[in-house]
């Protein structure tokens, strides 16, 4: 059995960031039914401490975008007085099951997984990934996920203003962008809007050349327009599309008219969906055992580590060929790492999502970034820590505090 580690103190903080350096001002657009998102985001920060020094860490942005700091506060306040190994059951260093007691606020509470394996990984001195087994990539890719409408930021550029920047995502090293894409769901009139939609995958194209990976997210923005749907699908053709995701609502029947375009114009696409999946009595079944869906996307910290190693299991254990492609926009720095670890132990792993945001207060040496690529660390846990001078300095402040 391992020493005892019992939780008896959680910080609770919001952490504020910015796309690319603050100095830049840059602005992320809109996608198909949302506004702006503007020039910064908000991660809140979790560390959980235990009585022998050890510190795991989330990020409860899932929490907070569903609920208040005091619900925050109330079921974090759980966790106290319980030991870091009470939560799963763990044989030779391998997570081989969960505890009852704690089933249901790890299934409905993902980001909270996240600090368990943090802390069980830095207890054991092994990462966290090896909590669910050997290592099969030593790096993870990753694509640059916030290239919204910036066509209608810098109206006067049109397509031109995704593409450039694409082109710089490019010379910051990645090898793979996703496009938002939808314009005909809300900004624009239907024609324009695919025609636009059209434009900025094919000046993409063309800006980056033919080696990088353009995936495209359309929030759904084709409901009810599948003949404009058609016409994307056949009209990108020559851009070679690495995936289409979320073109429209799920439903049997327009994701088939979806599968024989891409198979008639664009066989190599993938088709993904499925960052809202809670569990297997879902739409998102129904379209695996039809072969409707090529990979399914989870968020990754809203899911956490094991219930997402369960259901890659699973998906195996079906005999399905539908492949592992975690959502994690709003999960940043911390959704991450984790989801690296993920990848680097998940055979059918295709690309983790990186929104590209800064934080100045995470020490991630490790996870070094090349050629579209990150390094997968060695280090215990998930291989993050925090700037305690910094922290000090300008976060401590708003911190909570649950003892």
């Amino acid at each position: 059995m391992p020493e005892k580690h019992t939780i008896n103190e959680i910080l609770i903080t919001p952490v504020e960031t910015h796309f690319g350096a603050p100095d830049e001002g840059r602005i992320v657009g809109r996608n198909s039914k949302s506004e702006n998102y503007g020039h910064n985001q908000r991660e809140w920060l979790v560390q959980v401490k235990t009585d022998s020094g050890l510190t795991g860490i989330t990020n409860a942005r899932p929490a907070m975008n569903r609920g208040t700091l005091s619900q925050l506060y109330s079921l974090l306040s759980q966790l106290i007085g319980a030991d870091v190994f009470d939560f799963y059951r763990v044989s030779g260093d391998r997570v081989t099951g969960v505890n009852p007691r704690w089933e249901e606020l790890l299934r409905e509470n993902g980001y909270v997984d996240f600090a368990i394996f943090d802390l069980m990984g830095r207890a054991l001195g092994v990462p966290s990934y090896a909590l669910l087994g050997p290592k099969v990539r030593d790096c993870v890719e990753a694509y640059d996920s916030s290239l919204y409408f910036q066509d209608l930021v810098h109206p006067e550029l049109g397509a031109d203003a995704v593409a450039n920047e694409a082109s710089q995502a490019i010379e910051k090293g990645w090898r793979a962008v996703k496009l938002k894409l939808g314009r005909p769901g809300r900004w624009f009139k239907p024609n324009a809007g695919v025609a636009r939609d059209i434009e900025v995958v094919n000046t993409v194209r063309d800006a980056v050349g033919p080696d990088i990976k353009i995936l495209v997210d359309a929030n759904n923005g084709y409901d009810g327009k599948l003949d404009l749907l058609e016409t994307f699908v056949r009209e990108t053709a020559q851009s070679n599309v690495f995936w289409m995701e979320e073109m429209v609502t799920e439903n049997v029947d327009d994701y088939r008219s979806l599968r024989d375009w891409r198979d008639r114009w664009s066989p190599e696409t993938m088709i993904v969906d499925g960052e809202s999946h809670r569990g297997r009595n879902t739409i998102y079944w129904q379209l695996m055992e039809e072969k409707l869906l090529d990979g399914i996307q989870p968020d990754m910290l809203d899911m956490g580590f094991w219930p997402f190693h369960r259901l890659a299991l699973d998906i195996e254990e079906a005999g399905y060929e539908t492949t592992i492609c975690p959502h994690n926009y709003n999960a940043a720095a911390i959704g991450l790492r984790g989801d690296i670890q993920f990848g680097a132990v998940t055979e059918r792993f295709v690309i983790a999502e990186d929104s590209t945001l800064n934080f100045e207060l995470y020490n991630m040496q490790g996870y070094e970034f090349e050629n579209g690529c990150y390094s997968v660390p060695d280090t215990p846990g998930l291989g993050v820590g925090v700037d305690e001078e910094l922290y000090t300095r300008v976060y401590k402040q708003h911190e909570t505090v649950i003892r």
